[in-house]
């Protein structure tokens, strides 16, 4: 089943190729997988669809009768990064394939397919994407946080993360919230800033461990989502003294929002 998108309705998907069978049967096998959808029959009617705006993620085909799929590619992901697109290419053309890719594609699928397999992809294509967007916004966060221009305006919420070594590092204010929002109370704060290189250590803390919620301890997927190596992030979780094994036991168990 189809996760809902942020709005609370489905994904949707726009859908570009000239086929009007395969389109046809596109378009109605990704709704029953869960997911909204427009569709177009030329390059540049997806393009018109697309600047209409509202789309998760874009499905085209390479062979167009006007604009290429690896131009129409190229367009959208410069128009909007964060719409994933996914190229639709014949069966052997690899090349092809790998091109789609260098110009931004985030993924491809071979002819023949299932659209079952179409769907599949579209939702991982999809789910990082957002995945991708929250990590984003707290790489921001932490980057604003521990800015110099900006120290003066959090030092009190960097004095109130002064406590005893090894407590939850809290992320605001008189308290902290755990990954379903609930909060804990924040250590009490002692007088006087908290050390540059103390509450960087802290956020980063914070930051991995909202990294290893959002993928349930995968440290695969978390390195991809920090954008660095798995094994530069294995040694910054070393470093950061970070189990994520702990993290993965407990989404084994469905314990997560516990953490």
């Amino acid at each position: 089943m189809m996760q809902s998108d942020m709005n609370g309705g489905r994904p949707r998907v726009l859908v570009i190729d000239d086929e009007e069978s395969r389109r046809h049967a596109l378009v109605k096998g990704l709704e029953r997988a869960g997911f909204r959808c427009a569709a177009a029959a030329t390059g540049r009617a997806g393009v018109e669809e697309f600047v209409a705006g509202g789309f998760d993620a874009v499905l085209t085909d390479v062979k167009l009768p006007d604009l290429s799929g690896l131009d129409i590619t190229a367009i959208l992901v410069e128009m909007d990064t964060a719409v994933p697109v996914v190229v639709m290419t014949g069966y052997g053309t690899m090349e092809i394939a790998l091109e789609a890719m260098r110009r931004g594609a985030r993924d491809y699928i071979q002819k023949p397919f299932a659209v079952d397999d179409v769907a599949r992809i579209l939702g991982r294509a999809i789910e990082e994407s957002r995945l991708s967007l929250e990590n984003r916004r707290l790489r921001a966060l932490v980057e604003r946080r521990l800015s110099p221009d900006g120290f003066e305006d959090v030092e009190a919420e960097l004095a109130s993360l002064r406590g005893r070594e090894g407590s939850p590092a809290p992320t605001a204010g008189n308290g902290s919230h755990g990954a379903n929002g609930s909060s804990r109370a924040a250590p009490e704060s002692a007088s006087g800033p908290m050390p540059l290189r103390e509450a960087q250590r802290k956020f980063e803390v914070q930051y991995v461990q909202e990294l290893l919620v959002q993928t349930g301890g995968n440290v695969a997927a978390a390195a991809r989502l920090a954008c660095i190596s798995r094994p530069n992030f294995h040694k910054k979780l070393k470093t950061l003294g970070v189990d994520a094994n702990r993290f993965k036991e407990a989404a084994r168990r469905g314990r997560l929002r516990d953490l």
